[in-house]
């Protein structure tokens, strides 16, 4: 399979390098180089830049801002960390919390949230999640929960239930696309979000990526245990019966999150777990999304509901010139301010709410969530990608992508330091 940029052997290297290492990507301390993934054009994205403009100019501070996917901005910290060259502020997943607090270019930024007006809004989980070893590393910018959104005009035409189980989801098979062009159910087969999708599935039977163990440390457990394997096994039956029944694209193994929003949002697919930034297409696909309906993400018959809740962090930079100063503008994203401003239905804060179905329908998903276990991702959520890839391209079976990830998984927790007992 092929190796993550960021494999464990790098990243150890690259922590050691970084000792040499420090400053700002701009090197000046007047300068703030901000990283963001947004989509440009859309209403989170319109609502930001004048409230980061208005910012600067009241500071004194110039902020140069750069959009990218969250795939490449992981790939660009490990490129800059190595060269010395990192930006000031980064927008951020939970997935980089574990990895990037290892190698050291987080800032502390807890004394900050000890002066926070809005900390006291923000869950004790939220908190945690952006927690390494004691020390708080970014601040919420954007929180959500996964659903399961259908087009519901698409499904009528078709003469299609709202799905409930996996059984329903593949019995549905090609009829939808036969009838209204339309693939019936989004599948993310790379990126980011496919590692995200993947662990719901497993969750609904039970499964964790990686388990605490009792003398200390993580490990996946399937290969220890016949029912897990099992249960992971079906998991990944799952991905073949999608594609082999017709209810995906044949091209979703290729798809990443991009594309898989874009199709939703148009209406080339009609039914697909997402996330409520979505809501912001109403605006510029006001024909197409105006019949969305949100819905508890299918589940199997044997197994439970579950979601993924994902808690996004903004990070600064340790060895920033500009170090206060970052710390106050990541601190403003967070603000109730801004998130009233961009991320009313999606924000950590309990005061920052909308009466609408993006914000009510999701939370009540809430319960449901899961997230990843507090170690380093990088190597482990490649191994994810790669064994949806087994299944969906190589032709793999599911009991050996199971089996793989299983063995995989805990050769990266080995590597990165996070491996516990037998």
């Amino acid at each position: 399979m092929k190796k993550s940029i960021g494999s464990a052997a790098g990243i150890a290297a690259l922590a050691l390098m970084l000792a040499g290492c420090s400053g700002s990507s701009a090197g000046d301390d007047k300068t703030i180089e901000l990283w963001t993934s947004w989509t440009e054009g859309e209403a989170t994205a319109t609502a930001l830049e004048p409230l980061i403009e208005e910012w600067a100019e009241e500071n004194g501070y110039t902020v140069n801002q750069s959009n990218f996917t969250y795939d490449q901005i992981r790939e660009k910290l490990i490129a800059s960390a190595a060269g010395g060259n990192l930006p000031d502020v980064v927008w951020g997943l939970p997935e980089y919390v574990g990895e990037f607090g290892k190698l050291g270019i987080l800032a502390d930024v807890s004394d900050a949230w000890g002066g926070w007006e809005d900390a006291s809004d923000v869950s004790d989980a939220v908190r945690e999640s952006m927690t390494v070893d004691g020390q708080i590393v970014g601040f919420p910018y954007e929180t959500t929960a996964r659903a399961y959104l259908v087009h519901d005009e698409l499904l009528g035409k078709a003469g299609v239930e709202v799905p409930e189980t996996w059984d329903d989801v593949l019995a549905v098979g090609s009829s939808v696309e036969d009838a209204t062009g339309s693939s019936f159910y989004g599948l993310t087969g790379a990126g980011v979000r496919e590692p995200q999708e993947l662990l719901v599935y497993l969750a609904q039977y039970g499964l964790s990526i990686a388990e605490e163990q009792e003398g200390g440390g993580y490990r996946n457990t399937w290969n220890d245990d016949p029912k897990q394997l099992a249960d992971a096994t079906k998991v990944f039956q799952y991905y073949i019966d999608l594609l082999d029944s017709g209810a995906v694209n044949p091209n979703s193994p290729t798809y990443g999150w991009e594309d898989t929003d874009e199709n939703f949002a148009t209406g080339l697919t009609a039914s697909f777990v997402t996330g409520n930034w979505l809501a912001e297409r109403e605006k510029t696909n006001a024909d197409t999304m105006a019949d969305v309906s949100i819905h508890p993400i299918p589940s199997p018959a044997d197994g439970e509901p579950s979601t993924y809740i994902e808690s996004k962090p903004i990070f600064v930079m340790a060895g920033s010139d500009s170090l206060e100063a970052s710390t106050e503008l990541a601190e403003q994203f967070a603000s109730e301010d801004w998130q009233s401003a961009a991320f009313a239905d999606r924000s950590a804060l309990s005061t920052v709410t909308t009466d609408t179905k993006w914000n009510k329908d999701f939370a009540a998903l809430i319960d449901t969530g899961v997230t990843y276990p507090p170690i380093s991702l990088g190597e482990v959520t490649q191994h994810m990608i790669d064994a949806v890839a087994m299944v969906l391209q190589s032709g793999d079976s599911a009991e050996e992508a199971a089996i793989w990830l299983s063995d995989s998984v805990n050769q990266a927790l080995e590597n990165s330091g996070d491996a516990g007992g037998e």
